[in-house]
Order: C-alpha cells, then sequence, then structure tokens
C-alpha cells in the first residue's frame, strides 16, 4: 500500500503542476512568428501565421455542413522475395498477397455534434497461409458545452507525442508507431477527452475506457497541458493507472527554416525506483518550384531506460531515412533501423517507379547485420540480405 500511495502522490503532483502553469503563462504570446515549416511526408505547412476570425469556436471545430461524408481507401499489393543467410548460405524465398481496406464516415448533422468512424480491413496471403484482420480504429463523437470546453467520446488516436519513428510519451494509445511504417493509421483507446481551450493554448483531461476492464480500478487517467511561445509548442502531462507505471512527459516541437525539431521526455515509476524514456529528432524537406524534383530526411534517436524483465541493461536505437523524387513517377530512398545496445540493424535502399495513377512498383535490398543473436539477426539465425519487389495494384482513395 505505500508504494502504491508514493505512485499516487508523485501522479497528483504532476498533474497540479501542469494544472497551474497555464496561470504563470502571458495570454499575449504570439502563436508563430513570420516563419513556418513544412511536414517533411506531405509538403503540407505545419504552422502558419495566425489570423483572427469571427466565427465561433463551434464552426471552426464542428463543420456547419449538414449530411454526411464516406470514403476510404484499398490497395492490393503482391511481393515476391528472395533471401538469403549470409552466415549459412541457406536461401529461400516467398509470395505474399495484401490487399488494405480503410473506410471511414463522417456525420455532421448541425455544427453542435459530429461523429466519425474508421474501419480497416486487412488480408495477408504468404506461402499458402492466410489471414483476415478487421479491426476498428476509431469511432467517437465530437460536442461543445458553451463554447468553451469541447469533448471527443469514443475510440480514438490520441496524439500525445510528437516523435516520428519513436514516440515514449504516446502513453494512451492501444497501437504503438510502427518504425517500419511511421505514417501508417493507429488503432485508438476507449476514452473522454475534454479540451479547454486557453487563447492559443490548450489544456487536456482524459479518462481512458479499458477494453476488458471489470471495475473502477481498470480506469486510466490523463491530463496535458500546451503552451505556445513563439515558433515553439511545449506539452506537460501525467498518466495514472493501477497496475501500471505512472508517468509524467514532456514534449517539445519547434524549427529552424525548414527543419523541423522534436523532443519527449517521460519519467515513470516502476519497481520502487524512477526511470527515463527519452527521444530526440529532426525532419527535413525541400522541393524545386519548377520541377517534380524533391529532397527529405528524417531521423531520430531514443533511449529507453527501464531495465527488462532479463537484463538491466538500457536500450538505445535509431532510425533515419533519406528520400528523392526525381518526377512523378520515379523516385529512390534509403532507410536505415538500428539497435545501437547490440549493434545490429537494417539498412534498406528503395526505388519505385509508377508508370500510371494505379499502378506502382518498388524494388528493395535489405540488409540485416549484428552479432550472433542480436535483435536484428536472431529471426534469421544470421545476417541476411532480402531482395523484394511490391507491386501495388488498384490504389485509390475515394
Amino acid at each position: 500500500m505505500t508504494g502504491l500511495r508514493l505512485r499516487r502522490a508523485i501522479f497528483v503532483l504532476l498533474i497540479s503542476i501542469a494544472m497551474l502553469f497555464p496561470l504563470f503563462a502571458s495570454e499575449e504570446d504570439a502563436l508563430f512568428g513570420d516563419g513556418s515549416f513544412t511536414d517533411t511526408n506531405s509538403g503540407d505547412a505545419l504552422f502558419s501565421d495566425a489570423t483572427e476570425t469571427a466565427l465561433p469556436l463551434n464552426d471552426l471545430l464542428l463543420s456547419n455542413k449538414e449530411g454526411i461524408t464516406l470514403g476510404g481507401s484499398y490497395s492490393l499489393v503482391v511481393t515476391p522475395s528472395f533471401s538469403k543467410n549470409l552466415d549459412s548460405g541457406v536461401s529461400t524465398d516467398s509470395l505474399t498477397t495484401e490487399m488494405n481496406t480503410t473506410l471511414y464516415f463522417d456525420a455532421r448533422p448541425d455544427t453542435s455534434i459530429r461523429v466519425y468512424g474508421k474501419a480497416y480491413i486487412y488480408y495477408n496471403q504468404k506461402n499458402a497461409t492466410n489471414s483476415l484482420t478487421i479491426t476498428l480504429r476509431e469511432l467517437f463523437s465530437d460536442f461543445a458545452i458553451n463554447d468553451a470546453v469541447f469533448f471527443r467520446i469514443g475510440k480514438q488516436v490520441i496524439n500525445w507525442g510528437v516523435g516520428y519513428y519513436f514516440s515514449p510519451a504516446d502513453l494512451l494509445n492501444v497501437e504503438q508507431i510502427d518504425v517500419l511504417d511511421p505514417t501508417a493509421d493507429r488503432e485508438g483507446a476507449i476514452a473522454i477527452k475534454a479540451n479547454a481551450p486557453l487563447g492559443v493554448n490548450n489544456l487536456y483531461g482524459y479518462i481512458v475506457l479499458p477494453d476488458d476492464g471489470t471495475d473502477l480500478s481498470d480506469l486510466a487517467w490523463a491530463g496535458k497541458y500546451e503552451q505556445v511561445i513563439g515558433q515553439t509548442e511545449i506539452g506537460f502531462g501525467g498518466f495514472y493507472k493501477d497496475g501500471e507505471d505512472p508517468a509524467a512527459m514532456l514534449t517539445v516541437s519547434s524549427g529552424i527554416h525548414d527543419i523541423s525539431l522534436f523532443g519527449e521526455a517521460v519519467t515513470k515509476y516502476g519497481s520502487s525506483a524512477l526511470y527515463f524514456q527519452g527521444t530526440a529528432g529532426a525532419q527535413f524537406s525541400w522541393s524545386s518550384d519548377y520541377s517534380d524534383f524533391a529532397v527529405s530526411f528524417s531521423g531520430q534517436y531514443y533511449y529507453n531506460g527501464k531495465p527488462s524483465a532479463v537484463s538491466s541493461d538500457m536500450s538505445q536505437y535509431g532510425a533515419s531515412s533519406v528520400g528523392v523524387t526525381f518526377t512523378d513517377t520515379l523516385s529512390i530512398g534509403l532507410f536505415w533501423y538500428g539497435n545501437l545496445s547490440d549493434s545490429s540493424g537494417m539498412v534498406k535502399p528503395t526505388l519505385t517507379w509508377a508508370p500510371d495513377d494505379y499502378i506502382s512498383m518498388t524494388f528493395g535490398l535489405t540488409y540485416l547485420y549484428g552479432g550472433t543473436g542480436s535483435q536484428f539477426t536472431t529471426p534469421f539465425a544470421g545476417q541476411a540480405l532480402i531482395a523484394s519487389l511490391a507491386v501495388t495494384l488498384g490504389g485509390t482513395s475515394f
């Protein structure tokens, strides 16, 4: 009981600090400066100059267009691959067929409420073995009280972290970021979220409902405050649930010219001791005004100070990618993901050709390196080289 009370006391203290912080913040801080910075993947401006509007917050956050919108995406990917164990010389080949479909609806009967849902259908067949997965990603409603407190009720993706490949501050979602596919949709948690805007800043409170809980102790409680200072946004938050390590987090996102910078720090209390997790990274993109030529870069470092069940050693990871687009049909990329603690990892150069709007082909050559028993070589019982050709057919959004 003493340990439980200590964890609760730490959590309450952290949340109290986060709640009091807005009282010391100036409401006259500018939202952003003269510049803006750009998302590496989409090329859309992440931040732009703030402008005043006479519209109430309800009309800004809830569309005044009545009706319902249906949409989604579909693709069929066929991937033949060939792998060779560089230590034993054993070679294997495989053929994988994947179908991916996302379906969503967005219902906005009036400006007072919105209902949104998204489902994911995935079919995989590899070497005579097949599987079908249907996942509910999100299903929630949005509404406001007195144009002051905004609620989201239901299954929702909760974007606490600012990391691209790794996000230790992402404490609430069901699925974590997939390093090999960091932009993929993730499954959200069933939660009650309340948002109170404080000028350009925001205060959030969460009650997370468990999928398989049986009593009140299975509820999770969380709070977060976001403060904007010039071109920098700082987030403070805390998380508590019986049976899990209570956590306090800090996130920072900023930028210099066309370079986006981000970092996260998380402190948790477990096994009668505090431990730390942290990450830092950067993204950059540039595109020509006169052609389709573009260059993008992303890189991130992650430190996990939580001792594992079999080792007290801390783990460290890194990931980075470089992409170059030559035309609207031809691009190349280079991706690296490594475990810095055991000196293992993967390097994957790719070449993508899209001769048609509904056909694309990506050739990849993956090299898995590391010593015996390391993370990346263990599944292949040694270092390996994998060649693959992913052919995407009929891919479209609707």
